[in-house]
């Protein structure tokens, strides 16, 4: 017999409208409620009702991917790559950006449950916790990219960012950089607060000063961030430490505009190896992300479970990274 939506209600001990609501993503329903109802639908195999077919009649796998936006290269590369490897292997792709803010995320993750997508690939911030926590009890596979898992038993596909911060760390150590400023984005944000805190510790073992400036992904934020330190502190460090190389365009603009050379006066060193970085002036030293290997990794793992891996084991894949160098740290004695 067909599951229906006042089965899951009863299941759950609440309203059809409380229901609707949870798969709707409406605020006004509390977290317990919510997990209430999402275990009842999954206990029960409710599926919400959704027409899938393609011309020929066949119903093809889908798959949504979530990501905070697709400004500049980061998150757009990741999800590029991991669109094009389930699209070779008959998958359709939808792709949904919630603008880093949460009650988005969650509206698009109840948006693809009530689509019935056979999985999904979600790049989420660290905000995230007991909304994931509570997908938990649904069906559906996930595979998370680009945040710490240790809590949730979802595949992830990562980098060590703590210990590429370490290994920034070291490499501005051995070019003889002692006095730091490490130039964040906003730290509510996995990869950016664990690079962070990998620096730091290195730092503290080669005895390094380190000043943090946290910062933001919004344009124009860490320009002004930068030079208004400029302004109240002069250069009082030899090296700079941008968490990204967007972030690193924009120090490299505000150091131009204030009148210190780079690399002659301050190094930079970035993180990612944008495409752009090679073409800055100068050319950006910095930290490659395997972007798209991270997109196909991903989208591995999620064909594995939906083509029916049903292992209880979690796997966590942690691509490599490398400094590349180019012209914009220098050597001091």
């Amino acid at each position: 017999m067909k599951v229906t939506i006042k089965d899951v209600a009863k299941e759950a001990g609440v309203s059809i409208a409380t229901v609707s609501r949870v798969l709707n993503g409406a605020n006004n329903v509390s977290k317990e409620t919510r997990k209430q109802v999402l275990k009842a639908i999954k206990k029960l195999g409710y599926k919400p009702l959704r027409v899938k077919t393609t011309i020929s009649g066949v119903q093809p796998k889908t798959v949504g991917i979530m990501v905070p936006d697709i400004f500049a290269y980061h998150y757009s590369d990741i999800a590029e790559n991991a669109d094009r490897y389930l699209r070779a292997h008959g998958f359709e792709t939808f792709i949904y950006m919630f603008h880093r803010k949460i009650e988005e995320e969650r509206l698009g993750i109840n948006y693809f449950f009530m689509s019935r997508v056979d999985g999904l690939i979600v790049c989420t911030s660290k905000e995230d916790d007991e909304y994931l926590k509570a997908l938990e009890e649904t069906a559906i596979p996930i595979v998370t990219v680009d945040r710490e898992n240790k809590d949730f038993r979802f595949d992830s596909v990562n980098i060590d960012n703590f210990k590429a911060g370490g290994m920034v760390a070291e490499y501005l150590f051995k070019k003889g950089h002692k006095n730091i400023l490490h130039v964040t984005g906003s730290l509510n944000v996995y990869s950016i607060e664990y690079r962070m805190k990998g620096f730091l510790k290195k730092g503290k073992k080669y005895g390094m000063e380190i000043k943090i400036l946290e910062g933001s992904f919004d344009i124009g934020y860490v320009y002004d961030l930068v030079s208004s330190y400029l302004r109240e502190n002069g250069k009082d460090f030899t090296a700079i430490f941008a968490s990204s190389d967007m972030i690193a365009l924009e120090v490299l603009k505000a150091l131009h505009d204030s009148g210190v050379k780079v690399p002659d006066d301050v190094s930079v060193i970035g993180f990612d190896d944008a495409y752009y970085s090679q073409y800055s002036i100068p050319a950006l030293t910095t930290v490659r992300q395997p972007r798209a290997d991270m997109g196909k990794s991903a989208a591995q793992l999620l064909i594995d479970r939906i083509m029916g891996d049903k292992k209880k084991v979690v796997r966590k894949v942690i691509l490599p990274t490398d400094i590349v160098e180019r012209e914009s740290v220098l050597s001091i004695d």
